[in-house]
């Protein structure tokens, strides 16, 4: 926890994939990047502000997110991550796409933190884990029965696997149902990274941080 520092940038990707690419550089079953979450605070006892990303249907969504995260996170930002290797990547293959912004994502990619350690490690552990560092497994149980925090309780979208399933045909729903859809990924990703708040907030008070 001593090796985090203000201004904090919590971060959570999520991503879809094209068996048949449909976008110029891009593999089949490619990890592609069409949403993210910040939640951030820039200096101490400052209050939690919140921006989000979330592409349009049928374009190519890399640049645009690209340029949004350089515009949105300041290269001496601490970015916090849980299971900080998938956001790494994606930012490593934005750096390689894009040139001109190569520069700023890697400073991201290299102020990249994982929040997941202190469970992979065992630093906190408790039974209602159930062995499981996952966040979706530490999240109710550092909050038992708060509703606020639970996936179960979304209306639409629980998990990142049902994130990518209705990215992935959005393009076949009526604009009714398209609207429906993109405001339960924007509920459901706005919690991922509002989970590792509570998180940090929850190591802090165990330490007796701040």
């Amino acid at each position: 926890m001593k090796n985090l520092y203000y201004s904090l940038y919590f971060l959570d990707f999520e991503t879809f994939q094209q068996p048949i690419p449909k976008y110029d550089g891009i593999r089949p079953y490619m990890q592609i990047p069409f949403q993210y979450s910040l939640h951030y605070i820039e200096n101490e006892n400052e209050e939690l502000k919140h921006k989000e990303f979330l592409a349009e249907v049928g374009i190519d969504p890399r640049r645009k997110l690209a340029e949004k995260l350089v515009n949105y996170i300041p290269r001496n930002a601490c970015v916090l991550a849980y299971n900080m290797q998938f956001e790494k990547m994606v930012i490593k293959n934005l750096a390689e796409l894009y040139e001109d912004l190569r520069e700023d994502l890697l400073i991201i990619h290299n102020n990249i933190k994982d929040l997941m350690i202190p469970f992979v490690d065992r630093m906190y552990y408790c039974k209602e884990m159930q062995g499981s560092y996952s966040i979706k497994y530490v999240l109710p149980a550092l909050f038992l029965d708060n509703p606020e925090l639970g996936y179960h309780n979304l209306p639409l979208v629980h998990n990142g696997g049902e994130a990518m399933s209705v990215f992935a045909t959005l393009d076949q729903k009526t604009k009714e149902e398209q609207e429906e859809i993109r405001q339960g990924l924007f509920v459901y990703c706005k919690l991922d990274t509002y989970a590792m708040v509570k998180i940090w907030e929850k190591l802090n008070e165990v330490i007796g941080g701040k």
